[in-house]
């Protein structure tokens, strides 16, 4: 029969992960409490939340929360989780960023949007531009060929009006000289 605190911090794991839209695991191993704080400080700004866990109490509540997916290579040795509540690539830019500059910390993958990614495409993510910066190239190019149409149905009325415009300029000068 499990303790109750142990279910209690099951469940606490279990609503933290639910409410998250990406959760970041890592090895902290050989990191002070001085750095453990530092790094606390730095994604806390990003709507996220760092916290050292039990590797059996973590495995019951996110495979309570996903059933079908194993994690079992996540959850060996010291763990933390990173409960990203807003944007997860800037949690992850934070995270990799504070793993070159400490090489103590280690990710090991995560689950973003409830698809589970190793340590090394969790990697490649902290590369990703910003999401507006992809927000905004998806836009221009999404406006550039309407901008070009636009253009172009615009191009033979422009014309027509010049020439008719060039016109009336002309017969106004042949209308003064008389």
């Amino acid at each position: 029969m499990p303790k109750p605190e142990k279910v209690q911090k099951v469940e606490e794991m279990y609503k933290k992960m639910e409410k998250a839209n990406a959760l970041i695991f890592t090895d902290f191993k050989g990191l002070t409490v001085a750095d453990l704080f530092e790094l606390r400080s730095k994604i806390r700004g990003l709507q996220a939340e760092y916290r050292v866990v039990k590797n059996t109490l973590a495995l019951l509540a996110i495979k309570r929360l996903y059933p079908d997916k194993e994690f079992d290579k996540f959850f060996v040795g010291p763990t933390a989780i990173t409960y990203c509540y807003d944007d997860p690539f800037a949690v992850i830019k934070a995270l990799a960023d504070y793993s070159k500059d400490h090489e103590a910390l280690k990710l090991k993958g995560g689950v973003v949007d409830g698809d589970i990614y190793t340590a090394d495409e969790i990697k490649e993510m902290a590369n990703l531009p910003p999401k507006e910066v992809i927000l905004s190239q998806v836009i221009g190019s999404i406006a550039s060929p309407l901008s070009s149409l636009v253009w172009s149905l615009k191009w033979p009325i422009n014309k027509l009006v010049w020439t008719l415009d060039a016109i009336s300029k002309e017969k106004e000068k042949i209308s003064i000289n008389q």
